[in-house]
């Protein structure tokens, strides 16, 4: 009988010993993935302190839009760009002015004739040539001035001045251009870092449910294959937060260089999720009606149309007649060896005063071409005004309906958040009860996580979405409370 018994004991205890084998297996990897976090903790720790070493700058939206404003380059070349309308001005203004002009010349020549020509033109040899060697100096000032030029000064300065407000309304446009993509650049960095936050979340839960999947398992209610499938999330998870946290650097690397800032370093930005605020309390009309009036691209292309305007009556009075009078004066001396070398007070002089009138009877139908080509430029400019406005018109209303859009799927992500939310919280109790797989708990797992995802990025889609709408209305720095007009010269 006893020799019967054995074999059951031993067929008994066989299993105990594999499962008490398996499960010191199971202690030796936690612990060993224990210690491999712990080092991780230890490197992140030493990040975190070198990144302290560095004094971060943490950046709100407002402090991203000042500095930009202040130091982006793009911005910085249009502003380099209005220095030129002082110039410019008193270029048209100086054609009122007389030109005057002062001159002083002085030097010294040499010849030697070998042969001279008598008064028949028969060449005769000089039979002692000899160096002749003179001077000479010589001061003059011409004065001159237009009396009349059929008005195209007048319309020249006019033309100075119209070219100025096209230059400071593209400024603004450059400006408004250069604050959405700042703003653009701070969102996305903001959404790297928030999104940084929930996959670090979502790596805590993994290791809870990773530690629960080890009790269950210690205490014989599941399979090894589930230790290793929560095991296996546990990794994909690492995973996924090592990639967020290189997306999270990138994006602090494209802010600092929309900034353009040189004396910023490290930066981070502040994480608060944006709130988005519903449509219907926009009134898409009067944003429209706003931005026709106030835009700087259709502020810059009626400011064209005024310097088209002053180019054509400019050209036109070419065909009246020019009235100028200029008066000059001038002396010298002249004389052998240097003599008059550098003579500061020659005693010869003669001088002139000049009236003069020029009449364009005929220029070979050049003057008519020049006008026909500035009427043809006024009238395209009064075109490219309605193409503005309709282009301007027609942007506005379609990323209001991209708003729209993004406010209907932001409300539904949230929604699908909560309903993931509360399935998984259901799913995991029901696991511990063993009355759900360990399949039913990581599609709940899975769903969750993915809806987490999808409530951030919707957030921040609806406020790219606003950011564009602000800027096809040329309000950007507006409502960011900056001040988008540029300092004159």
């Amino acid at each position: 009988m006893r020799t019967k018994r054995m074999p059951r004991i031993r067929s008994a205890v066989a299993p105990l010993a594999s499962r008490a084998t398996t499960m010191l297996a199971a202690r030796v990897a936690l612990v060993a993935a224990v210690t491999l976090a712990q080092l991780a903790s230890g490197q992140s720790l030493a990040a975190q302190a070198t990144l302290q070493d560095q004094e971060v700058t943490v950046l709100t939206l407002r402090d991203a839009l000042t500095r930009a404003a202040e130091n982006n380059p793009e911005y910085r070349q249009a502003l380099n760009r209005l220095e030129l309308e002082g110039p410019q001005y008193r270029q048209a203004l100086g054609a009122f002015f007389p030109d005057l002009r002062v001159s002083y010349g002085t030097g010294q020549s040499m010849q030697r004739e070998l042969s001279w020509v008598d008064f028949d033109g028969t060449p005769i040899t000089n039979p002692e040539p000899r160096t002749v060697t003179t001077s000479r100096s010589n001061q003059s000032a011409s004065l001159g001035v237009d009396l009349f030029q059929g008005g195209r000064r007048f319309h020249e300065l006019g033309r100075a001045r119209a070219q100025a407000r096209v230059d400071r309304h593209g400024s603004q446009r450059d400006l408004n251009r250069v604050l959405a993509e700042v703003q653009r650049q701070f969102l996305v960095a903001q959404r790297h870092r928030l999104r940084l936050a929930v996959e670090e979340d979502l790596l805590a839960a993994r290791e809870r449910d990773y530690v629960v999947a080890e009790r269950r398992f210690e205490l014989v209610a599941t399979g090894r294959s589930d230790v290793l499938g929560a095991e296996l999330e546990l990794e994909r998870q690492r995973v996924t937060v090592t990639d967020i946290r290189g997306q999270v650097e990138k994006a602090m690397l494209a802010l600092r260089s929309a900034i353009g800032d040189p004396s910023l370093g490290a930066l981070d930005v502040q994480q608060p999720l944006p709130e988005p605020i519903d449509p219907a309390t926009l009134d898409l009309g009067a944003l429209v009606a706003r931005a026709l009036r106030e835009s700087p691209t259709v502020a810059a292309a009626e400011a064209a149309v005024a310097v088209s305007q002053s180019n054509l009556s400019a050209q036109k009075a070419t065909r009246w007649p020019s009235l100028s009078l200029s008066s000059s004066i001038s002396r010298g001396s002249f004389g052998p060896d240097q003599s008059s070398l550098f003579k500061f007070n020659p005693e010869g002089f003669n001088g002139g005063l000049s009236l003069s009138v020029s009449i364009p009877l005929f220029t070979r139908f050049q003057t008519s071409q020049s006008i026909a080509s500035a009427n043809i430029e006024l009238r395209n400019a009064r075109e490219t005004i309605r193409q503005t406005e309709i282009e301007v018109d027609e942007l506005i209303r379609s990323r209001y309906v991209d708003l729209e859009t993004a406010w209907a799927n932001v409300r539904q992500r949230s929604r699908e958040l909560e309903v993931a939310s509360e399935r998984l919280e259901i799913v995991r109790e029901e696991y511990r009860l063993a009355t759900k797989s360990i399949e039913d708990l990581r599609t709940a797992i899975r769903d969750e996580a993915s809806a987490r995802r999808d409530s951030v990025d919707q957030r921040f889609e609806f406020a790219v979405f606003l950011v564009g709408l602000y800027e096809a209305a040329g309000i950007v720095g507006r409502e960011a409370g900056l001040e988008a007009e540029p300092e004159g010269n």
